[in-house]
């Protein structure tokens, strides 16, 4: 049997078959096919929107997508269409999978975060490292110390409370875990600025490095 014998199917029959491949397997599987590819480039898109709001690149949302819909296949049975509160099949279908892949997600993120630890003595970062005891070859140690004096200069621009703000949260926050609270306190205390200030600060310095960094790039 060939998939594209029901890539013209209904949503909801495409399901039927995948519900019942323990009767017959190969037209689950064909159906899946003909379902993967429905769904698939949606939830790519989607995927890769979470993966980077979390500090990953494309290639884990990719990664991503492909995990929650053989998650489905293996769970199809527990998704019940009557539940769907949208009258739109195919958009709750699309939605019950991004939910798969934000799980999945969630759980990547906490297993990462397992090695990382905070000993309660972190300090915010004034200023950059210095570079010049790095062990990295010539031009790239050139090309680091190029970059980094360009978003330096940025980041002046703006303040040295954005500056600080920026320095600490790219020393400490790993994978999409939160800074320790000690140190949320010590920003608060110090920068003498409220929780929400410094989420805006933190938006203000990182679009502003983002910008400036798209820019040198085109005069390499």
């Amino acid at each position: 049997m060939d998939w594209r014998e029901l890539e013209n199917l209904q949503t909801a029959e495409l399901i039927e078959f995948i519900q019942g491949k323990e009767h017959f397997y190969e037209a689950a599987e064909c159906a899946f096919k003909a379902f993967y590819f429905r769904f698939e480039k949606d939830l790519i898109h989607k995927c890769r929107v979470v993966s980077v709001r979390w500090g990953y690149d494309n290639s884990i949302g990719d990664i991503l997508c492909e995990q929650a819909l053989q998650k489905f296949w293996n769970k199809a049975h527990l998704f019940n269409p009557q539940q769907c509160r949208s009258e739109n099949l195919d958009k709750c279908v699309l939605f019950y999978i991004y939910r798969i892949a934000e799980r999945l997600l969630a759980d990547r993120g906490r297993v990462e975060c397992k090695g990382i630890d905070y000993s309660g003595e972190e300090e915010l970062i004034i200023s950059f490292p210095d570079l010049e005891n790095l062990s990295l070859p010539k031009e790239k140690l050139k090309d680091l110390k190029a970059k980094t004096e360009v978003i330096d200069k940025a980041l002046d621009r703006l303040g040295i409370k954005h500056k600080i703000i920026y320095l600490t949260y790219q020393s400490y926050e790993k994978n999409g875990k939160k800074l320790p609270r000690q140190l949320l306190k010590k920003l608060r205390e110090q920068l003498e600025l409220s929780q929400n200030s410094i989420r805006v600060y933190k938006k203000e310095a990182l679009e502003t490095v983002s910008t400036v960094l798209k820019v040198y790039g085109t005069k390499k």
